[in-house]
């Protein structure tokens, strides 16, 4: 913003930055992890989500199961 000297109102010459609408829906999967990765790559196959999108397979703790995470966000019109 330049401010005038000369007595004049000061006018902006700034931007506004464009807001995205966004929401946020999160994806997780919950089981084998062999299962876990066909999923992940049907969801690929599919075009939903990129493979890399997904968290490396975590073990819950639970004996065999495993649980990975994908946030997914949508520009709302």
């Amino acid at each position: 913003m330049f401010q005038s000297t000369d007595g004049e109102t000061p006018v902006s010459t700034g931007f506004n930055l464009p807001s995205f609408n966004q929401e946020t829906v999160r994806h997780i999967l919950l089981g084998d992890y062999a299962a876990l990765i066909e999923v992940m790559k049907r969801l690929a196959s599919l075009g939903y989500c990129d493979r890399t999108a997904w968290s490396d397979p975590l073990p819950t703790g639970r004996s065999g199961e495993f649980i990975s995470v994908m946030t997914r966000r949508r520009t709302l019109p």
